[in-house]
């Protein structure tokens, strides 16, 4: 498996979790059925009916336990898991807690099967039909009451993992570009117009309530386009779930960050919160690029756009809307991709392609932004 692939959400491989009701079923059907393996020797009528308890004992336990035990399997191990993927588990379940979730279940698994040896060895102690039938009911009874007891963990795993698998899937061997900014900035139209991500767009305030990726033909290699829910100007531990979800992205899959500004009447967020946000953004991650784009130019005037340039320093002018500015922003947003591609080390592989020299930047020219 190669590293992209590895890094991709590992969530969605996960199969169907059933739930305890369904375990419980399942497992009773199989043991009704079960009877002991036929013996060489002649056996008594007390043998036969005793082996064919201990084997309905054995295996009602054993479907339980194999059923437990497969939950824990197969939900993907949180040490090994992607760092972006590690944050966004954490974000929306709890690594701790789901941890402990996960001990539990193993916990009950590791009873039942102590619980089944005991009862074994107690039909192995007596010789009577009727004793017999109590010490498996009592098998029954106890192996239920501790499968409830991670009934509403199981639950709990199952709405987790349907809301993890929504998460896109992250290729690590592909550049990233991260759209960032205020709600209701544009930022959903702008990932609609470079790349295949189809996000909803509103005229509200946090239409993106979660990160949805778009690909983006870059000739040689694809980069991925990250719309992400839009952010507050608040310190970062203030942030609700859908904002801190925006923030892994930037934190963890981020090449390039384009952030959006919108000076407009629309704005969801004063001129002053939206720069806060910016420099707050600069200050977090000093590490990674960023381009500047100033939004929604058509309901702006020349006075107001000359405003904020003065203000914003911003690299362009654009409007989703009309269309304005966005051919001129995407061939210099490729060209920074180009150049990220060629500086850093993790797209090594890519480099290896051969690439018309006019498609990569040297790395001692500088990028100009025309507006």
């Amino acid at each position: 498996m190669n590293e992209g692939k590895e890094n991709r959400n590992p969530f969605r491989r996960v199969s169907h979790i059933s739930p305890v009701k369904d375990i419980i079923e399942y497992s009773f059907r199989r043991s009704q059925s079960a009877v002991a393996k036929k013996q060489k020797r002649r056996s008594t009528r007390e043998e036969k009916i005793a082996a064919n308890e201990k084997a309905k004992v054995s295996v009602l336990a054993t479907e339980i336990i194999t059923r437990l035990e497969n939950i824990v399997t197969i939900f993907p191990s949180i040490d090994q898991l992607h760092p972006f993927y590690r944050e966004i588990c954490d974000l929306i379940g709890g690594i701790d807690k789901i941890k402990k979730i996960l001990g539990r279940i193993s916990g009950i698994a590791r009873q039942i099967e102590k619980i089944k040896v005991e009862l074994i060895q107690k039909l192995d102690q007596t010789d009577h039909p009727v004793v017999m039938a109590e010490i498996r009911r009592e098998a029954g009874g106890r192996f239920v009451s501790l499968v409830k007891k991670v009934q509403g963990d199981i639950k709990q795993l199952i709405r987790l993992i349907k809301q993890l698998k929504t998460v896109p899937d992250f290729d690590v061997s592909l550049p990233t570009v991260v759209v960032a900014g205020a709600p209701n900035v544009g930022k959903s139209s702008l990932v609609r117009e470079i790349s295949t991500g189809t996000p909803e767009i509103g005229e509200y305030p946090f239409t993106t309530k979660k990160i949805i990726f778009g690909h983006w033909d870059l000739l040689y290699t694809i980069a991925q386009v990250v719309d992400t829910p839009g952010l507050l100007d608040r310190p970062f531990k203030e942030r609700n779930i859908i904002e801190l979800q925006s923030i892994a992205s930037i934190r963890h899959i981020s090449d390039i960050i384009v952030f959006m500004f919108d000076l407009s009447k629309e704005t969801a967020l004063p001129h002053e919160e939206q720069l806060n946000l910016f420099n707050d953004i600069i200050e977090n991650f000093p590490e990674t690029p960023v381009i500047k784009v100033l939004n929604k130019v058509d309901l702006l005037s020349p006075t107001k756009i000359e405003e904020a340039q003065t203000s914003l320093n911003q690299d362009f002018n654009i409007s989703t809307l009309t269309k304005e500015g966005i051919p001129n922003f995407t061939i210099k947003l490729k060209e920074a991709l180009n150049q990220v591609i060629k500086t850093n080390e993790k797209f090594k592989s890519l480099l290896q392609l051969e690439i018309a020299e006019e498609y990569i930047y040297k790395s001692d020219e500088k990028m100009d932004y025309d507006i």
